[in-house]
């Protein structure tokens, strides 16, 4: 299941900033070559952009490309290393349930608001934020369960 939901997701990143970059060159394009600015392309093109880098982060998490100061880490011990990495783990997934639940909460806060010229909610915006959190929670347990089955598989 990991595989198809991975796909989906870089495809659907993948047209978000395709269509941010449009949107960014037309929105351009009528400010200044037109004299035309048009009201909705900045509301939109910040939508796809909170998108882009709250569900980005999962397939960050996926790859396990995220930014790290291993430097004394990797002077550890193999066990030590294997516990640094658990309490890491551990921080890291407190931290992603302080994201879910504040970000629901934001979202139900802003979702009478509305954007002014989309006319949609502005939780949209904010519905960001759970869902990434749940899309890295899932990428860092998929994660444990590789290195267990990988674990299981070098010593039989």
């Amino acid at each position: 299941m990991g595989q198809w939901v991975d796909r989906l997701i870089r495809w659907g990143l993948a047209l978000c900033m395709g269509a941010m970059t449009c949107i960014v060159f037309i929105s351009v394009l009528f400010r200044y070559v037109l004299n035309s600015p048009l009201t909705w392309t900045e509301e939109l093109a910040s939508l796809l952009f909170a998108w882009v880098t709250f569900v980005g982060a999962y397939v960050s998490f996926r790859s396990r490309s995220h930014i790290s100061i291993d430097t004394l880490v990797i002077f550890l011990p193999s066990a030590a290393r294997q516990w640094v990495a658990r309490f890491v783990d551990v921080c890291v997934l407190l931290l992603l349930a302080l994201f879910l639940w504040e970000g629901i909460s934001l979202t139900m806060t802003t979702w009478s608001l509305e954007y002014p010229a989309m006319e949609i909610s502005r939780g949209y915006l904010y519905l960001a934020i759970p869902v990434g959190a749940v899309l890295m929670a899932f990428g860092m347990f998929e994660n444990w369960r590789k290195s267990q089955v990988a674990g299981q598989e070098e010593h039989p």
